[in-house]
């Protein structure tokens, strides 16, 4: 630009590129009957751009629009790892079409179509077991740490892992459909709720706003007395209206709130909706389930002890666990696999 390029174009220039935004913000808001914090930095904005103050009306579309992308990355970084503890579908799965199996994806599964589900295999839809028996760990939805079992006529759920014996069932419903689906969109619809907290920090910035206006009122009068110039008052009535805007209390609270729902979800716990993260704070006592919950609810053989002792041959204590080992493996029992493992 050239050297003639005064102060006030380049206020302008900041208007134009990021000063919009709070404009349309605060007109969308005063048009849908709300007063928010945003009217206050709109009007130190306008107020910096009408004096040329150039810097400041700058800084104040910095600091809102550098608040605004922090506040937005926390919520996308917060959706997407409440989405990952969720991430339980297969990418495909093994469909009977016309008497053969085929591999097909999730997006093309449709109600009725039989699928077969081999042993360590999650399960890719709900529906009913036509065919086969096995256990299936449904922990992921239900917190229960046992596998339950599964034979004809019973339900599987989406996103549940089949540990035993191979199963066949007609899907009864998909995607979003499926109580997984169900449970993420509840989760991500909670997490979208105002806590008491949030609500309170809109209701002081609401309550906080004219308070602010009238303390610059006051600032601008008090130097035009003060000094018979009304010119003098004009900046440090900006700076009443920059620096006690209530911004930051609007943007601290939902950021805080989605940062420690991320955190959460990531360390696998999640919470329904930010209100009963808000809650922990007043709790005194927990009722944990043991078992799968304090515990990895998986069974484990910490020692074996053979009568009489097994020192000598034929029955040393190596070649009976081996032998153990060669009779576990063939069994779909719970308790088969810690002493396969083991041995």
């Amino acid at each position: 630009f050239p050297p003639t390029f005064s102060g006030y174009r380049w206020a302008l220039l900041a208007a134009m590129l990021g000063g919009s935004r709070i404009l349309y913000h605060t007109l969308d808001d005063l048009s849908s009957g709300r007063i928010g914090a945003g009217l206050a930095l709109t009007i130190a904005f306008i107020a910096a751009v009408w004096l040329g103050e150039s810097l400041t009306a700058a800084l104040v579309v910095f600091i809102t629009l550098t608040g605004e992308c922090l506040e937005r990355y926390t919520i996308d970084k917060a959706h997407a790892a409440i989405r990952n503890v969720f991430d339980l579908y297969p990418p495909l799965a093994h469909v009977l079409r016309e008497g053969k199996e085929q591999e097909c994806p999730l997006s093309e599964l449709q109600v009725g179509d039989r699928v077969v589900v081999r042993p360590g295999e999650r399960i890719p839809a709900d529906g009913r077991v036509v065919e086969g028996h096995s256990r299936v760990d449904q922990s992921a939805l239900t917190g229960e740490s046992q596998p339950q079992e599964k034979r004809p006529g019973q339900t599987v759920f989406a996103g549940t892992m089949n540990q035993f014996g191979s199963i066949t069932f007609s899907v009864e419903s998909v995607g979003q459909q499926t109580l997984l689906g169900q449970v993420t969109e509840t989760v991500a619809e909670a997490s979208h709720r105002k806590t008491t907290s949030e609500r309170t920090a809109d209701r002081l910035a609401k309550w906080f706003l004219p308070i602010v206006l009238a303390a610059a009122v006051l600032t601008f009068c008090g130097w035009w007395f003060a000094t018979g110039d009304s010119s003098a008052g004009w900046e440090p009535t900006l700076g009443v209206l920059v620096v006690a805007c209530p911004c930051a209390l609007v943007l601290a609270t939902p950021t805080a709130v989605m940062a420690s729902l991320a955190w959460l979800a990531r360390a696998g716990i999640v919470v329904k909706g930010s209100e009963a993260l808000e809650r922990l704070a007043k709790v005194d006592v927990f009722a944990f389930d043991k078992t799968g919950t304090l515990t990895q609810g998986e069974m484990a053989i910490g020692q074996v002890h053979f009568f009489p002792d097994a020192s000598s041959p034929p029955w040393q204590e190596q070649h009976l666990l081996y032998l153990i080992a060669t009779i576990e493996q063939q069994s779909e029992h719970p308790l088969a696999t810690p002493f396969a493992e083991f041995a």
